[in-house]
């Protein structure tokens, strides 16, 4: 009887442990591509048609400093990758930047070089309560899509806002 009890509870865990396994990855990207169709996005049209209507949301832009302080979209804050969670909600970081931390309820709109990051950290913004949280179609290379003169992509920093 426990033998048998015993297989039960066993072959109940492996069915958990298989059902609740999202696999391991080969990168990042691949990450994100399991998660692009649970984050919504905006495109370059729909960011700039936001802005010409007047519409209230927070633009983050998740690459590494040194890639914001060269180039980034105009009204957007830079919050690094590695850091979002924590500086998302921390009124001295927006005071620094003279705003007010956006309400979990308010639209937030993140983007990083090329997309990917913007859709993880749409996620992990989604898994700490923000509700309205969309990624940038194909981040910042919609913006500048040629950024060496030539068919090259963005180069990141190397640091995880890349």
């Amino acid at each position: 009887m426990m033998k048998k009890a015993y297989k039960y509870i066993m072959a109940i865990a492996v069915i958990m442990i298989v059902a609740n396994c999202r696999g391991i990855y080969e990168d990042a990207t691949e990450l994100a591509s399991e998660y692009k169709t649970q984050i919504p996005s905006v495109t370059l049209a729909d960011l700039d048609a936001k802005t010409e209507k007047g519409e209230t949301f927070t633009l983050i832009d998740v690459r590494q400093a040194d890639d914001f302080a060269v180039q980034n979209i105009p009204g957007s804050v830079n919050i690094p990758r590695g850091v979002l969670e924590f500086q998302i909600s921390d009124s001295t970081y927006w005071a620094s930047q003279y705003m007010f931390p956006p309400a979990k309820d308010e639209e937030v709109i993140v983007y990083g070089a090329d997309g990917s990051i913007g859709i993880l950290s749409a996620v992990a913004l989604k898994q700490i309560g923000y509700n309205k949280v969309f990624s940038l179609k194909d981040g910042f290379k919609s913006v500048n899509a040629n950024p060496a003169g030539k068919n090259a992509s963005p180069q990141p920093s190397g640091g995880c806002g890349g």
